[in-house]
Formats: C-alpha cells, structure tokens, sequence
C-alpha cells in the first residue's frame, strides 16, 4: 500500500517521524541528531509528496532536535530541485538549534535562491504554527 493511501501517513526515519496532514500540510518531527542519511530520506519523502499533492506548509517540531551532522546540513542545502513548501513554520528550537537551522536555510537561499522560495518562519507553539497557516491559506483564497 501506498503510505500516501494511508488514514494517516507517516514515515518513519530512525527516531524522526513525517506525517501528512491533508489537504496540505506535512509535520516533521526531528528527535536526536539528525544524519545525511536521514535528511536525505525526508527530502525524499518531501518530494514524494510534492510530485503527488503539489505544494504543501511544513509544521516542523524542532523541540527534540539534539544536532544536525554536518553531512545533514549539506543535504538539506544541496538541493536539486525546488522544495515542494508553501511555507516552513518551526517551534520548540531552542537558541543554538535555531541557528543552526537559520544557518541551514541560509545558505540554500545563498547557494539557490530559486530552490527555496517558500515563507520560512520560527513560532513558539505548533498551535501557533498552524494558525499562521490558516492564514496563509485565507490569503490564498
């Protein structure tokens, strides 16, 4: 069966957890370090669901993240297509994890802007998070 055919879809990559939201919302769960193998899988996964769905906001739980391997970063940057995202709404990073994720989407938009044309915004709270993309779906019409 296809995951996406699921009642709720979800993948799971070693401790971290995707989970689709229709009709357009993904929220991640990062848990623990986060390795290139891992990263590369979720982009994976992103992409499977952009191919199917179109674009889609992006609820991301940093609250768990411990660290993000230098290997991750790079793939998170080094992307080969645009990232499928209307939006990227983060909460629970604390102070050195939002760096590092502020550094992480930085650098794709140094490297190419073209790839990362999505809102990238940290909030406090995933009830936050969600209401921010409410709004984001009002504007849209």
């Amino acid at each position: 069966m296809d995951p996406l055919d699921a009642p709720t879809p979800s993948w799971e990559i070693g401790r971290h957890l995707v989970r689709w939201e229709r009709p357009d919302l993904v929220f991640l769960t990062l848990r623990g370090p986060t390795s290139a193998a891992e990263a590369m899988r979720i982009r994976a996964i992103y992409a499977e669901i952009g191919e199917r769905v179109g674009p889609y906001h992006v609820v991301f739980d940093a609250s768990e993240l411990v660290f993000i391997e230098a290997g991750s970063r790079a793939a998170w940057t080094r992307a080969d297509k645009p990232y499928p995202f209307r939006s990227v709404l983060v909460f629970g990073a604390n102070f050195s994890t939002r760096a590092v994720i502020m550094t992480v989407y930085r650098a794709g938009r140094l490297v190419a802007p073209s790839l990362f044309e999505f809102h990238f915004e940290f909030v406090s709270t995933e009830v936050e998070a969600r209401a921010r993309i409410d709004e984001f779906r009002s504007r849209a019409g």
